[in-house]
């Protein structure tokens, strides 16, 4: 039995949406489905460069994945089907890891913590120990939100009581209302997390999700996102790809397109939001620090990581 068929058969939490096309608002979002096997896979690696410590993933993801993901072989397979475009799954990983290394060393000032189209992300979980003085809240889509929170509850994992969930539609509802109902406070020190969101806003959307931002920190907030540069793509061909092509119309049919990119240096882009830069990490940094080698692969050169704090 082919691969997709074996997906459409026994994965119905998935089926909907991996070879169908569908919005965002209706379905289960497919980046976050991918995102979320990818660190099941991950989970479950034997090479220390390539295991990270998402032990919620092989959770909520189809059993049959699940059993996948477990041997080397099946595993392997895996990932030839699905993470066709070199250096991707090792990108997620390495994003995945400096991101959870944020958590991990959160400092205790603070107060807040808000995961922008959180997905399947099991951060408030993993790290319920540095999050206990904090309140941490999760906005996505409605249908994908509801996809998580089923999965945690059938799975009998404990969602802890500091973690508020915000669905938000986001062709009819305001988010600052969103917020302001469910307590997220002005002028806290917080932490924000936009990971794996920013190429699918287009350029309003992404300067009024950072101005909001920017309106809601205290100082010393701290900003962590990843990007994809202009100049990077231009300068590397990164669309002439047929594999990277071949993604970015799979994900078109899906409604979840990538379009934005940044122009310009990242200080004077962070400098309109009042952050300033900590730390920016590309795929070349990004290699050496997660896999110790060169490079991860042609796409992932586009792919920019920042860490700032607001000023």
């Amino acid at each position: 039995m082919p691969v997709k068929d074996i997906w459409q058969r026994y994965c119905p939490f998935w089926k909907e949406t991996k070879f169908m096309s569908k919005r965002i608002e209706t379905k289960v979002s497919i980046t976050a489905q991918g995102t979320c096997l990818m660190r099941a896979i991950s989970y479950y690696e034997q090479d220390k460069y390539y295991k990270s410590d998402d032990y919620i993933a092989p959770l909520i993801i189809p059993q049959f994945l699940n059993f996948l993901a477990k041997y080397t072989i099946s595993r392997t397979v895996l990932k030839k089907r699905f993470f066709k475009n070199p250096g991707l799954y090792e990108y997620i990983i390495s994003r995945t890891k400096f991101i959870d290394n944020v958590f991990k060393n959160l400092a205790a000032n603070i107060e807040q913590v808000l995961i922008f189209g959180a997905g399947f992300d099991s951060r408030a979980i993993r790290f319920k120990d540095e999050l206990k003085n904090a309140k941490v809240f999760e906005l996505d889509a409605p249908v994908t939100q509801q996809a998580k929170i089923h999965r945690l509850k059938g799975k009998n994992i404990e969602i802890p009581g500091n973690l508020k969930f915000i669905s938000l539609d986001f062709t009819k509802e305001s988010l600052s209302q969103k917020l302001d109902e469910a307590g997220f406070q002005k002028h806290r020190t917080c932490l924000f997390v936009l990971e794996g969101l920013t190429y699918y806003l287009n350029q309003e959307s992404i300067d009024s999700t950072l101005s909001l931002i920017s309106d809601y920190s205290a100082k010393d907030s701290l900003l962590v996102f990843d990007y994809a540069s202009a100049l990077a793509i231009r300068q590397e061909h990164i669309h002439d790809d047929p594999k990277i092509k071949e993604h970015y119309q799979f994900l078109a049919k899906a409604g979840e397109k990538p379009g934005f990119t940044l122009e310009g240096p990242i200080q004077d882009f962070l400098a309109k939001y009042n952050f300033q830069l900590i730390d920016e990490l590309d795929s070349t940094k990004l290699a050496e620090m997660y896999f110790n080698k060169e490079e991860l692969g042609l796409i992932t050169k586009k792919f920019r990581i920042v860490k700032a704090k607001n000023v």
